[in-house]
Parts: structure tokens; sequence; C-alpha cells
């Protein structure tokens, strides 16, 4: 007896899924074969900012790491302004083909757009997050010869005489500002801030006690703290640091809002293949463990703290919230 015959359509499903399995076979040995081959031509690593400043250094150390691991050269351009915001603006606009990345900070990612009406960029739209490399909290310091000896008595003084208090940073709306108005919002106080072009004349100002305080990174202080020029009163990482255990954490202080930690990372246009920042994620991640990167950076005091691209996403868009809720309060914009 003869078998039953196969109607039309189940022979056409059977072909149709026959072609289906031959065009995914296809487009994951193309998508392996895109993955085993990247680079296949010169990378340019965007810093938005000047040369000779940390993101500068550590955009020049992993760049060669990169250029070392993936067999083609990675060569930074330093594209400075308006902090950060035009090189992140013309990186907005680059071929989402991996030849094009960023290497930031906070500034142009999640600050700008917060303080600025006209950023020409929407970050959570037109750039996907590769890598965090790098963390260094920021110091509130003194000068050591005043009055105040911890944060508490400061914090008195400040209550005591509202508005009295300067203090210096590196600029407005930069993450040290941030810190900065995060902890006069937590403990109800109320100073002058004094910004400043750069770290540099922010040391020189406490030095000559034209302000009475600062907020600062950590490669800025390290040197008048370890000199006893500088007295560190907090700092706003989540745990102390080795390099100085005895200075406590805002959040031990009595201020976990004001935990926050400035990051070093890199970013690729939206709609760069997966595989590609898959490729550049693993070999950002096995330079962070790189003993000859560390001792290259030691100098700067950088955390190496790496984050994925998922958990990168989630940390920014915390952060952004964060910052937004801070940005509001004190009314900081600068249009």
């Amino acid at each position: 007896m003869g078998g039953f015959a196969m109607p039309n359509s189940v022979r056409a499903h059977r072909r149709f899924t026959t072609i289906l399995g031959t065009v995914a076979a296809l487009l994951l040995g193309a998508t392996v074969a895109l993955a085993q081959s990247y680079p296949t031509a010169p990378v340019k690593v965007v810093v938005p900012f000047g040369a000779s400043g940390a993101t500068d250094l550590l955009a020049r150390v992993f760049a060669e790491q990169l250029q070392q691991r993936l067999g083609q050269p990675f060569t930074v351009e330093n594209r400075a302004g308006a902090g950060g915001q035009i090189a992140a603006a013309a990186f907005a606009r680059a071929p989402a083909d991996g030849y094009t990345l960023l290497f930031a900070t906070a500034a142009p990612i999640t600050v700008a757009p917060l303080l600025s009406s006209k950023v020409q960029y929407d970050p959570r739209k037109d750039f996907v997050p590769v890598a965090q490399v790098a963390v260094q909290p920021v110091w509130l310091c003194v000068n050591a010869k005043s009055q105040f000896t911890t944060m508490a008595d400061f914090v008195k003084h400040a209550k005591d005489n509202p508005g009295k208090l300067s203090y210096g940073t590196s600029g407005v709306g930069t993450e040290l500002h941030l810190v900065a108005e995060g902890l006069a919002r937590s403990a109800g106080i109320e100073m002058v801030h004094v910004p400043f072009r750069g770290g540099a004349p922010v040391v020189q100002a406490l030095m000559g006690q034209q302000v009475d305080l600062v907020f600062l990174s950590t490669t800025s202080i390290a040197g008048p703290v370890s000199q006893g020029a500088f007295r560190a009163l907090a700092v706003s990482s989540p745990e102390r640091l080795r390099a100085f255990p005895g200075v406590p954490t805002m959040a031990e202080l009595g201020h976990p809002s004001v935990t926050m930690v400035p990051w070093w990372g890199m970013f690729a246009p939206a709609g760069t293949p997966p595989v590609i920042v898959d490729r550049l994620t693993q070999a950002l991640q096995a330079a962070s463990k790189n003993e000859t990167v560390h001792e290259r950076l030691k100098a700067t005091l950088v955390q190496f703290e790496f984050a994925g691209p998922q958990e990168f996403a989630r940390r920014l868009q915390a952060e952004t919230a964060q910052y937004r809720d801070l940005i509001s309060a004190a009314k900081l914009k600068v249009d």
C-alpha cells in the first residue's frame, strides 16, 4: 500500500523552513566573520578634551592596548570645546561601523544634556556603551592651616554662617561641582561656588587660601595631601581608599546621597554591530587587568573598575537620574 501523499502546503512549509535555516546559517557565518576580521583598517578614538589631561592619558594608554590586541592602529584625536559637547555632537553623526569611537567622562554624556537645552545629540539614542574602564572619586579638602579638622566642623560653621564659605571646583556643572551641590543639599548648608578652568588653578587657590575649601579629584589632591599642605575631610567613594585610609567617606559621615564616583569609558555610535562592540569590550576588559597599564597609570591614582555594556548602561541611567535631581534642585543652567 502506498503512503499518504504529502499536501502541497506541507512541502512548501518544509522548503521555506529549509531556506530560513540556510539564511540563518549564512547570517551567523557573516557575523562570526565580521567579529573575527574587525578591525581591518585604522580606528579613530575621539577624546572630547585637550591633550595632556587625565582623560587624554587614559585614552592613549587604552588605545595602545587595543592596537596591540586587535592588530590595527587606534589613533587618539583630541577635539576640545564646550565641555565635550563639540566632539560628542560630531561623534553622534559618525558611521556605525566601529571605526570611530569616543573615550569620555560624564561631562558630555550624563551632565551636558541636563545643563543645556542646546545639546545637539541624545546620548541614550546616539551612543552605545562599550565599557567603563576606570573611576576616581571626589575629595573635600581644606588648607592644612584651616580651622576645620573634620567635616562636622565645616558643616557646623556653614550652618552658622550661611553663604559665607567659598569652595572651588574645576568648573560649573563638572562632577566636582555636582558633588559639592549634593553635599550642600544633604547637609542643609549654603556655600559660594568659585569655578576655575581646570584642577591646577583650584589647587593654587586653596594653597593661597583664596577659597575656604575645594572639591577635587584624587589626581589633584594626592600630592598636597601627602605633603601636608591639604587636609582631606571626606571622599565621595562608597568605601575608603587604600591610599588614604584615614579619610572617611561622605556616606560614613551621614551623607549617603553624595556617593558619586566620576568614571572614564568608551562608546560607539548607535547601530554599531553588537559583535564589534563585544570584541572591543573583551579587549578593554583584558587591558584593564594588564599590569603594564596599571603601572603606566599609577601616578594618576585612578581605580580600575571595569563594567561591560549592560552594567555600564545601568550605571549611566542611575547617574543621569541622580544628576538630574541635583541640577534641578540647584537650578543649574549653562545656556
